[in-house]
């Protein structure tokens, strides 16, 4: 992100705009003849021979100390039958998986397609006449690695693509792909780039969304057999829930999501029922693949199951307090989240042990540590309980009361 906003520094400053522009106009002089003498005398009595391409990395800026970009160079004669105003597009493809190249996307709007995040500069070249061409290399378009965000994480191999185009006949390029056959396209020049991508590839990060949720779906599961049953209406939270996700997508991912969906619900439960349904494999494949928002995600839907009956029971509690503890989420986060259900739910409890799982305390703290959070569970309790209407969340807010009070006694 740090290097990402350097860019964006150097962008607004003008200097990697002036940079990467800059290329253009050597190309108009270059193009149509405007070399050094040398060159100049070199290309009229030699010829210049069929266009080539080639990489360099450089510094951006003026005095070479912006960030790193690759220099696209192009050298030769360009390929035109008649005058045009002509255009360089640079786009980038992820071609490490042989025989399914993938876009590569961009975080900056200026270096993006119109319509996609896929990554595209365009830059232009000036008019041009058959006959005409490069007489030495010239930066034509450039990629900046710190931009690019690929299919994977890893190391990946790249495909950047450099297309001669027209200007006033620019082809539709979408998602990096397009432009054959199209008259607006004079001739396309590839050249292959590696590099590291430390954080997780945009498919990846998706295919692991939709893992975890997955995998939230059996911690659903986990939680509402807890109590040694499935009862109807836990199940139907768990269904609604999956509803509610599958909504925003496409019919075709729609479809996908649905029968992943379906058979982590089917082998969570039949897996339950056999009693081998691991939370500690489940949390730690989350720890593996998730990003927080997905963990407090799998955590709602945990709290949604318990509080389906109307009851907090103890084992579903602790249950929840166990996944989350290992998803090593914020405490405070979780109190805020089961205080949001136990607010709406029967909180009698009938044995003194359920007092300590439904007020969260944990086995291992100290005296001090239990008196300080009985103290801070009492004062927020009656705040709220004074701000109630009459009615059930009021009569649940004077029963966590109540315990708190017992345990006050019990930890005198």
């Amino acid at each position: 992100m740090e290097i990402i906003l350097l860019i964006i520094v150097w962008i607004f400053g003008g200097f990697i705009w002036r940079a990467v522009t800059s290329a253009g106009s050597s190309a108009v002089k270059a193009a149509q003849g405007k070399g050094t003498f040398t060159e100049n005398m070199e290309a009229q009595w030699q010829g210049m021979g069929p266009l080539q391409i080639r990489k360099e990395n450089y510094r951006a800026g003026e005095d070479g100390d912006g960030p790193i970009g690759i220099g696209i160079e192009i050298k030769g004669l360009i390929p035109v039958t008649h005058s045009l105003n002509l255009g360089f597009m640079t786009s980038v493809l992820d071609i490490t998986t042989e025989g399914a190249a993938e876009p590569v996307l961009c975080e900056l709007e200026i270096f993006q397609e119109d319509e996609t995040r896929a990554y595209q500069q365009i830059q232009g070249g000036g008019r041009i006449s058959p006959d005409q061409g490069f007489v030495s290399w010239v930066r034509v378009g450039t990629v900046f690695p710190d931009l690019l965000y690929p299919a994977y994480g890893g190391r990946r191999k790249l495909q950047i693509v450099l297309r001669l185009v027209d200007m006033d006949n620019m082809p539709p390029i979408e998602l990096g792909f397009g432009g054959n056959g199209h008259p607006g396209v004079i001739t396309t020049k590839t050249l292959v780039h590696e590099f590291e991508y430390k954080g997780k590839g945009y498919l990846e990060a998706a295919e692991h969304r939709d893992e975890a949720r997955a995998l939230a779906i059996r911690l659903g599961i986990a939680v509402a057999i807890a109590d040694g049953s499935l009862d109807d209406a836990e199940g139907n939270v768990i269904k609604e829930w999956i509803t509610r996700t599958l909504a925003v997508f496409n019919d075709y991912k729609r479809d996908h999501l649905k029968d992943l969906y379906n058979d982590a619900l089917r082998s969570a439960y039949a897996d339950a029922r056999a009693g081998e349904l691991s939370l500690s494999e489940v949390t730690f494949r989350l720890n593996e693949i998730a990003e927080e928002p997905q963990k407090y995600e799998a955590i709602e839907l945990c709290f949604d199951v318990m509080a389906a009956d109307g009851v907090a029971d103890e084992s579903e509690m602790d249950s929840i307090r166990k996944i989350a503890q290992a998803l090593e989420l914020d405490y405070d986060e979780i109190e805020n989240l089961k205080d949001k259900r136990l607010i709406e739910l029967d909180v009698h409890v009938d044995q003194q042990a359920s007092i300590e799982t439904l007020l969260g305390i944990e086995e291992d703290w100290g005296s001090e540590r239990i008196k300080t959070h009985i103290r801070t569970e009492f004062s927020k309790w009656n705040d709220r309980l004074n701000n109630l209407p009459e009615g059930q969340e009021r009569d649940n807010a004077q029963r966590m009361l109540d315990m708190l009070s017992e345990a006050r006694k019990k930890y005198a």
